[in-house]
């Protein structure tokens, strides 16, 4: 792994315990902790306001409950409440202050100070945005009564400071002393709520605040590194059970090299997670250490954590603490070397200060994979590697990370076998899942053919395993199984290209194989979105008074439902129409209006536009269509339905009326504005990169298309029928949505309501939510206002009009899809 970002570039030598240490020791690091810390408390900051605002009876009635108190009680409250007051203004700042003066920390000392006049400024801050922007429910609950009647804002600045200045603290104070702080702040805020000083939500509210601001203070200017460095490390490695004579950092870029790194130790340095050291130790043993740090721990879990909610079929679990994770890979190496594996040896563990060490055998190897020459890896090699792997799995253990820096390497001896070393087993896990296993298989394969091609990975793989093996983890030779350096290792290769010829690969041995991409990702940046764009859209319809939206759905129309459910069944039948059309085989049609009907199932997982390209690509090729035509087939209906479309719009635009067309003409304005348009990107056409870039991005399709185009144009009946379902779809989405409106008493003409429709399929289009939802709700709404219908009329007529285009058909498109599945058709 590459040196922490921090780290000087210039190795520290020391003598430390009579042992040679070469370091490059930091003394400040930016944790994660406080990071994930931050956002927390950001969010319950605001939650706070939230429950302030919207919960103000829940929000009083606590207050009120805490402050139903006797008098007498709260006035035998007033002593403590001032001696308590006075310990939090003034004794725990000058207890922090002294203690890291007598630790001999002057910036510290800063730091701390900084915080609290931060923490004063942040809570004077928002006083003055409450009182400017704040609700007054959000003010109510945050106020407190004046003897008078009155109410005022209180927000305690001294407490936000206090607050700022124990957190930007850190662990400096000690954990009893820092829980002490902690726990005399809340004891103040509370006493305060009690006597009426402050409400509950704001006294939350500064010790929120306080907290952010030092966290964030923290986190900025970095903390002081509890890491084993010097003494620490090395005594560390010697209640391991080993007397060091030499340490020196592998990981680390430094000036400092008596001697040069080998290669293993270099590779395992690359590949391993926290600070690995070659150690030599008095007997002249050369060893591992891996050091890994409490601050860097947080990351490792957070990965792991991600990795393992996001990817299906894999079962390990984030480590919590430091000690559990270092156990656990030990535990696994163990398992690996137990089961035959040929992978280093865990010798010994100990924990110094915050620091977990770790000392490994040297495996005896030469080089890793990486640093291999091509000409140097032998069909032996490639032999060895795969079993080596394949007794990790035979024992139920995968290792999840291999690599061309993980693999280890050395060169065949007389009349031997090149052998081959496993390592770095931190993300391996035992009882390993099937799912799993197949992913390092795939790893296997994409990490060969990155140094040795196509051809013979494939070839390494059918020798080593069965058939059924390789046909089952070829569906996972995708990017998101493989390790970040096989990734960018393929990156320069156009992985999705080298992937691709991977499974073509298998697929000539295979033929019979399906070898298509599954779906092994439970959520991913699309699908963050689509919660994001429905939250969106769920928002803004709910912002439309409910009882408008009732009234309009009592007064519809039921007939021009009627008619628009008709119009809605049309549209499938064009889509049929098309598909049929521009096939290069012959398709029943039935089959073929089913599929249109099936996509709208598969568009529950894939964006508009999508689904029903898959699912007609699947339909061709169970018809024997081979695939370069059926991609071309299916980019043909595509560009054709672009092209109806527009020409459609055009079309009726002319036929609209002499009069409504010369009434609808643009006005001079926007036509200066379109010609301006027009000569800027034949400009910008003019510049070599620019029309480079866009050949590149028009001429692939024209190349995939043109060959299918050809085909068609001799054949007029089937271009005919193409472009006639194309022209069939976009008319029957048309009247759908006319006849919803018709349903509300919203007539709007027929030109501009095509209008409307084109945006809101447009927006759909290149929205990535499956089917468009979200997005073409909330861009019909919008365009719907543009012409006159506003309100909770123009959100009912959209709400049907995707319902009966869209969401009502998802029950039938699954029967159908499993009807045709059953008859073999997809």
């Amino acid at each position: 792994m590459p040196a922490d970002a921090d780290a000087t570039t210039r190795a520290e030598v020391t003598i430390a315990s009579g042992v040679q240490v070469v370091d490059s020791p930091l003394t400040r690091v930016h944790r994660l902790t406080d990071l994930i810390s931050m956002i927390v408390t950001a969010i319950g900051i605001t939650l706070t306001l939230l429950i302030a605002a919207y919960a103000q009876h829940t929000a009083a009635g606590v207050t009120e409950d805490i402050q139903g108190i006797s008098d007498f009680v709260q006035r035998l409250l007033v002593a403590p409440v001032n001696i308590l007051s006075g310990i939090i203004t003034i004794v725990i700042p000058g207890y922090i202050i002294v203690s890291l003066a007598l630790r001999k920390e002057p910036r510290r000392i800063l730091e701390v100070i900084g915080a609290s006049i931060i923490g004063f400024a942040i809570t004077g801050l928002a006083v003055l945005l409450l009182l400017q922007f704040g609700s007054e429910p959000l003010l109510a609950s945050l106020s407190v009564h004046n003897p008078d009647g009155s109410t005022s804002l209180q927000l305690p600045a001294y407490i936000t400071a206090v607050a700022a200045m124990v957190t930007a603290s850190g662990s400096r104070l000690g954990n009893r002393t820092s829980s002490l702080s902690w726990t005399l702040l809340w004891v103040g805020a509370a006493l305060g709520v009690v006597t009426g000083i402050v409400t509950a939500p704001a006294a939350i509210l500064t010790i929120l605040m306080g907290r952010l601001v030092g966290l964030g203070l923290r986190y900025a200017v970095g903390s002081n590194a509890d890491r084993a460095y010097g003494d620490a490390l090395v005594d560390g490695i010697v209640r391991a059970g080993f007397t060091p004579r030499r340490i020196v950092r592998a990981d680390a870029t430094n000036d400092y090299t008596p001697e040069p790194l080998d290669g293993v130790t270099t590779a395992l340095a690359r590949s391993r997670g926290g600070r690995v050291y070659a150690v030599t130790t008095t007997q002249n043993h050369h060893l591992i250490a891996v050091a890994i740090d409490g601050d860097q721990h947080a990351a490792g879990f957070v990965s792991k954590l991600w990795s393992t909610l996001r990817l299906r079929g894999i079962n390990a679990r984030a480590d919590v603490s430091l000690r559990q994770s270092a156990e656990r890979t030990a535990l696994v190496s163990y398992a690996a070397r137990t089961a035959g594996v040929r992978t280093s040896r865990v010798l010994g563990m100990a924990s110094s200060r915050d620091t977990f060490v770790t000392v490994y055998q040297r495996p005896q190897a030469a080089r890793s994979f990486g640093d291999t020459p091509a000409d140097d890896i032998s069909d032996l090699l490639l032999d060895s590697l795969w079993t080596e792997t394949e007794r990790a799995h035979v024992a139920n253990i995968s290792h999840r990370n291999i690599s061309s820096e993980t693999v280890l390497v050395s060169d065949a001896k007389d009349g031997e076998d090149p052998t081959v070393w496993l390592t770095t087993w931190e993300l391996g896990e035992t009882a390993a899942s099937e799912i799993a296993i197949r992913i390092d298989r795939a790893q296997v394969l994409a990490m060969i053919a990155t140094k040795v091609g196509m051809d013979r990975a494939v070839a390494s793989a059918f020798r080593c395993l069965t058939t059924e093996q390789v046909e089952q983890f070829a569906p996972l030779l995708q990017s998101v199984t493989l390790p970040p350096i096989t990734r960018s290792e393929l990156k320069a290769a156009k992985p999705t290209k080298v992937l691709e010829e991977l499974r073509e690969g298998i697929l000539d041995t295979l033929p019979d194989a399906n070898v298509a991409t599954v779906n092994i990702t439970r959520f991913g940046g699309r699908t963050v979105l689509t919660l994001i764009l429905a939250v969106v859209a769920i928002v803004v319809i709910a912002s439309f008074k409910t009882q408008d939206f009732l009234a309009a759905l009592r007064e519809a129309n039921w007939w021009w439902l009627l008619v628009a459910v008709i119009w809605s069944v049309l549209t499938y039948v064009g889509a049929a129409f098309v598909l049929i059309g521009f096939s290069p085989v012959k398709l029943p049609w039935m089959r073929a209006f089913l599929a249109q009907v099936a996509a709208t199932y598969v568009a529950l997982a894939a964006p508009a536009g999508v689904g029903p390209a898959a699912l007609n690509m699947r339909l061709l090729t169970k018809r024997g269509v081979p695939a370069p035509l059926g991609v071309a087939t299916v980019a043909l209906i595509q560009v054709s339905s672009v092209v109806v479309t527009v020409v459609g719009l055009v079309t009726l635009t002319l036929t609209t009326g002499s009069q409504d067309t010369l009434a609808s003409l643009p006005s001079t304005a926007v036509l200066i504005g379109v010609g301006v348009s027009i000569a800027v990107l034949a400009l910008a056409l003019l510049v070599p990169r620019v029309r480079k870039f866009a050949l590149a991005k028009v001429m692939p399709v024209v190349r995939q298309t043109w060959p299918r185009l050809s085909q068609v144009l001799g054949k007029p009946w089937r271009l005919g029928m193409g472009l006639g379902g194309n022209l069939l779809m976009t008319v029957g989405y048309i009247g759908a949505f006319y006849a919803s409106l018709e349903a509300f008493g919203q007539s709007v003409p027929i030109l501009q309501l095509a209008i409307v429709f084109f945006l809101g399929n447009a927006a759909g289009a290149i929205s990535p939510t499956p089917g468009g939802v979200g997005t073409v709700e909330l861009a019909l709404i919008a365009a719907l206002g543009t012409v006159g219908v506003y309100g909770g009329v123009a959100v009912s007529a959209v709400l049907i009009y995707r319902v009966i285009t869209h969401f009502m058909n998802i029950p039938l498109g699954f029967v159908a899809m499993k009807y045709l599945e059953r008859k073999g058709d997809i």
